[in-house]
């Protein structure tokens, strides 16, 4: 079900739309800050995933605020599906997540780092051009410098964790 903003708000609308994107060999990449509080949610997810499932199908990658530095790495997975997990203040709930497709993402608010999302994604299709790529958006509580990762927020990942275990362990 979506609410009236047009974000998921629950694990079953979440994983419907992610499974529905997921083709093929998949890389998920968390983009972030750890040290600005909930903008270190896509290294954290990676984090969590990681512990749960060392032998987890999917290439994972901890690109902090450099997703750039990972472009080769990420296209030497030979990967068909790229997934980015990032925090952008959407005006929603915290820990509630979004999925976008790249067409949508001109006007998100993306945390701390620079580049774009986009430039990133532009230079992974440069790699290969038929790549599926989309970015699943969760909103933050706080990026203050020096804040830890909030509780809605670790909530938020935790369920997308359980998305993708659910989502490429039985695809």
């Amino acid at each position: 079900m979506k609410s009236s903003k047009g974000h998921l708000n629950t694990a079953a609308d979440i994983s419907s739309v992610i499974k529905s994107k997921m083709k093929g060999r998949v890389a998920i990449v968390g983009i972030g800050n750890i040290l600005r509080g909930d903008d270190g949610l896509g290294p954290k997810l990676i984090e969590i995933l990681k512990d749960k499932h060392p032998a987890m199908p999917a290439g994972l990658f901890d690109c902090g605020t450099a997703p750039e530095n990972y472009i080769f790495p990420i296209l030497a997975t030979s990967c068909d599906t790229v997934v980015l997990i990032d925090a952008a203040d959407l005006g929603m709930r915290p820990g509630d997540a979004r999925v976008f497709d790249l067409d949508q993402i001109s006007n998100v608010s993306f945390s701390t780092h620079n580049p774009s999302p986009r430039l990133f994604t532009d230079l992974l299709k440069t790699g290969k051009d038929n790549m599926n790529i989309f970015i699943v958006s969760v909103q933050p509580k706080t990026t203050a410098l020096g804040n830890s990762i909030s509780k809605e927020v670790l909530r938020g990942l935790e369920i997308l964790a359980d998305v993708f275990s659910d989502a490429l362990v039985n695809s």
